[in-house]
């Protein structure tokens, strides 16, 4: 698991030493859910960039293990007029590593270039590394190059013995939804994906950065609902997509436009907070001018083994916003993943209680 030195050429592979200074990175053990759990900051190239990650190994339990990937959201600090820098990795994204971790899957969180791992005060990694910071080369490039950075993430990771690279979960919230979208569409291979409140077309998008993504084709380029970005690729796999119907960083007619591109998905919309629980109703005025086949009542089957969900499936929430959503759809992706999980055998589970990947 360890390497270090001069780039190589050939597969991308995990370090666990700098791949400039040679100098170790970050690790330990930690005990969860009576599992013992062996976390590690490593790095790997992504092209000629060096990027910062974070792998959880659950060491007491047999190999190889099943792979989460699980792509963040965007984070930002302002240090001065038009200065930002981009944390990525802190105290949420260590505790739902190793969570994770606990619950039998081997996982792995990357930075994305141009971000940090740690923090300047406190990293959120246990002592004696919480003043630990590093930062990936390269610059935020917004759901471009971070995609490339989660391909060799998913290759250096399925690469290891203790991996399996045959059951593979890819998450992502926001900035890692629409990463998760295109990782797929260019080929990652995931058995099952989960995508929440992620923009899908950079030209319809009302927050699409400009300056990021100021032409038409720099902004399809992005956009996991463009045709030309393959978007029947996501029924290849298991996909879910969520989406928070309050939510105005992405609108909800970001997860519609992409949903009514994916022949045969299965569309379902929670009217209110107050519904019985695992009941779903109507369908969002603000996806009226996409045609979809709308569905209503009980979500079935839940995690029974050998019974998976309809795939692929939209579950639109009333109300919420662009945070709350990744807790209110907790019980939802939970089981959506472990019906797949349950079915193949893998010997891994998403964990009951909710746990943030993301700061």
């Amino acid at each position: 698991m360890t390497g270090g030195g001069a780039r190589a050429a050939g597969a991308v592979t995990w370090s666990t030493t700098d791949l400039r200074s040679g100098a170790p990175l970050p690790s330990g053990t930690v005990s969860v859910n009576h599992v013992m759990v062996t976390w590690q900051v490593g790095n790997y190239w992504s092209g000629s960039l060096r990027i910062y990650g974070l792998l959880c190994t659950p060491t007491s339990l047999p190999a190889p293990h099943p792979v989460a990937i699980l792509n963040h959201g965007l984070s930002w600090v302002q240090t001065g007029p038009f200065q930002y820098y981009y944390p990525a990795i802190e105290a949420n994204g260590w505790i739902g590593c190793t969570n994770m971790a606990g619950n039998g899957w081997l996982t792995a969180i990357t930075t994305y270039r141009g971000e940090i791992i740690g923090a300047t005060t406190n990293s959120g990694f246990p002592s004696p590394y919480t003043g630990f910071n590093a930062t990936s080369d390269g610059g935020l490039e917004l759901c471009l190059g971070e995609v490339d950075d989660v391909l060799n993430l998913l290759a250096a990771v399925t690469a290891l013995p203790i991996a399996n690279a045959n059951q593979v979960l890819m998450w992502g919230h926001s900035l890692g939804s629409c990463i998760t979208e295109r990782a797929i569409e260019r080929g990652a291979l995931a058995r099952v994906a989960v995508s929440l409140d992620g923009p899908t077309d950079f030209t319809t998008w009302t927050n699409n950065n400009p300056i990021l993504a100021p032409t038409v084709a720099a902004q399809d380029a992005r956009s996991s609902a463009w045709s030309g970005n393959n978007p029947a690729a996501l029924t290849n796999v298991k996909f879910l997509r969520i989406q928070a119907e309050g939510d105005t960083t992405v609108t909800p007619d970001q997860a519609c436009e992409l949903a009514s591109k994916l022949m045969g998905s299965a569309n379902y919309y929670l009217y209110s907070a107050i519904s019985p629980p695992g009941v779903y109703w109507g369908s969002p005025k603000e996806c009226s001018a996409f045609a979809m086949p709308w569905r209503k009542g009980q979500l079935l089957p839940d995690e029974v083994a050998g019974q998976q969900w309809t795939s692929p499936t939209l579950l639109v929430y009333s109300g919420l916003n662009h945070s709350t959503i990744r807790g209110k759809a907790w019980p939802e992706f939970r089981s959506f993943v472990n019906a797949v999980a349950n079915s193949g055998g893998w010997g891994a589970s998403i964990p009951a209680q909710y746990s943030p990947f993301e700061n």
